[in-house]
């Protein structure tokens, strides 16, 4: 009789009720913040990806610009005439070779079926490195530049990049064959090291797709590894055939990754950036713990609950639940949830604000990333791009000027090579520290290589002249600040810089005036450095 008056009492039952409602709103809160979650985090993550991937296969693709630039000037400039003197062809070699060392091993000239002639290395180092490969010396027989599959040395067993080019007489006939070789384990070439890591697990992979080779990666092993064969993993069988993007596949070994796919314009290669899922989603994970966790204090604490503070307990749940469900429908904006009490539902509000504020700053923390250099905390060539192109816009609307300032340090391999780069990142801090004294609020210093800076002067005079004369006096204190010397590991060395300076207005376009400014700044270079020249033609 007892029992059955108290099942059937109305506090029971109202409690039973409230116990299923608030079961029921938990799981469901469960399940829609676990799916929201997952599918935003997954996009931000994929969204990340794709940027580091674009970022890198810009970087790698103006390595190789300046590689395939160097060796058709040197094939260019090459006199016909030193083909029948090896000797005198070795020490033209082994000048362009010093002055310019781009290719880690060497520039080497062959007949056109493939006979090695004369190599920049010392004369003593006998016999010349081969690196004849017949296909290679075939497409380059067509006359274009070609960049080779990568290969392995047979003396050091080093994977090497080579690119060729054809040397032609005044009739176009095909002399010689010059050739450019390049390990992949230079640094700052096409190696990835552990530095390179995305978070712990992930890394990057340079993909050859007519070679189908992993030209490099971050996990040692798989560099000059044949790529898997087609219906292994869907998503990159999708990339070898050209697509660029995002999407989430199985590796090799069995695990689940979310990837992104870029473009290396100049070779046909693709970079993959890419990180396991359960680390990119590890918040979710944890998220759905702290939910059960948290739901089932909740649980245990309505059962003790009076009747009558049921629905006072509920009521800020179910404010929660609206506010959240409105902003997964996109009705309002993503804003931290109004904590009511500090309660269950309230830890858990908290919990859910922490998160958003955490991906919100993840969020603008990778918008920073993509956009500044790491080292110098300076704008990166993208967002320099971007302020180019504004930057020409306002030219077009108000009838004004913008100098574009291309800066190379002189003298900073040997703070490299004999203090190591940590001494020459201290360089390149000091540099930028500099040179941001010296330019304006509204002008834009950039670092868009390894000692390679850029001004962007805007909003100049409408006048030529006077344009550019603002645009040297900016030249010139850009060098007096870099002429003093800079302590280094209780040494003191002493930079120069070669700065080349293209003028611009509303009718030219971003990259021809940034290429001008460019080979401005390699003509002051050339003529001892330490100076600026103007750009006389774009």
């Amino acid at each position: 009789m007892t029992f059955h008056r108290f099942a059937n009492s109305l506090g029971t039952r109202i409690i039973f009720i409230g116990i299923c409602l608030l079961l029921v709103g938990n799981v469901l809160r469960y399940m829609t913040l676990s799916s929201y979650l997952r599918e935003d985090i997954s996009a931000v993550m994929a969204a990340q990806q794709l940027t580091l991937a674009n970022y890198v296969a810009r970087e790698v693709d103006q390595k190789l610009l300046e590689r395939q630039a160097l060796l058709t000037q040197a094939a260019a400039s090459l006199p016909l005439g030193l083909l029948e003197r090896p000797a005198a062809l070795q020490s033209w070699l082994a000048v362009r070779q010093q002055y310019q060392p781009l290719f880690s091993h060497g520039l080497i000239a062959y007949t056109p079926d493939g006979k090695a002639v004369a190599g920049s290395a010392a004369p003593t180092t006998k016999p010349l490195p081969s690196y004849a490969d017949a296909d290679l010396f075939q497409a380059v027989q067509s006359g274009a530049l070609t960049v080779g599959r990568p290969i392995r040395n047979t003396t050091t067993q080093e994977a090497v990049l080579p690119m060729a080019i054809p040397v032609k007489d005044a009739s176009g006939k095909v002399r010689a064959v010059l050739m450019g070789v390049t390990a992949l384990a230079t640094p700052g070439f096409l190696s990835f090291t552990d530095q390179d890591r995305i978070g712990k697990q992930g890394g990057f992979l340079l993909i050859s797709p007519r070679d189908k080779l992993f030209i490099a990666s971050t996990v040692p092993g798989m560099v000059l590894k044949p790529t898997p064969p087609p219906g292994v993993n869907a998503l990159h069988d999708r990339a070898m055939q050209g697509y660029r993007g995002t999407g989430t596949t199985v590796n090799a070994f069995g695990v689940e990754e979310i990837s992104a796919m870029a473009s290396v314009p100049s070779t046909g290669w693709f970079v993959v950036a890419r990180l396991p899922t359960t680390e990119a989603l590890s918040v979710v994970a944890r998220t759905k713990r702290y939910m059960t966790l948290h739901g089932s204090w909740a649980l245990f604490a309505f059962v003790a609950i009076a009747s009558i503070l049921l629905y006072y307990a509920l009521r800020p749940l179910l404010q929660a639940a609206q506010q959240a469900d409105r902003m997964t429908r996109g009705e309002v904006p993503l804003e931290p949830l109004v904590v009511a009490r500090q309660d269950e539902v309230g830890h858990l509000t908290e919990a859910f604000n922490r998160l958003l504020v955490k991906l919100q700053a993840s969020q603008s923390e990778m918008v920073h990333m993509a956009h500044h250099d790491v080292l110098t905390g300076l704008p990166n060539r993208a967002l320099l791009a971007d302020r180019l192109a504004q930057a020409l816009a306002r030219a077009h609307r108000r009838g004004s000027h913008v100098a574009f300032l291309c800066i190379d340090l002189d003298h900073f391999k040997p703070i490299n090579d004999q203090l190591g780069h940590a001494a020459g990142d201290q360089a390149l801090v000091e540099v930028a520290r500099r040179l941001n004294a010296v330019v304006r609020e509204s002008d834009t210093l950039a670092r868009i290589g390894g000692d390679e800076f850029a001004v962007l002067l805007a909003d100049l005079d409408a006048d030529p002249a006077t344009a550019e004369q603002a645009a040297t006096a900016v030249a010139a204190k850009c060098l007096a600040a870099i002429a003093p010397p800079i302590a280094l590991d209780a040494q003191t060395r002493i930079l120069g810089a070669s700065i080349g300076i293209a003028m611009g207005d509303s009718t030219v376009s971003p990259h021809p005036l940034q290429l001008a400014a460019d080979r401005a700044m390699y003509r002051a270079k050339n003529a001892g450095g330490q100076r600026y020249l103007v750009a006389t033609s774009l």
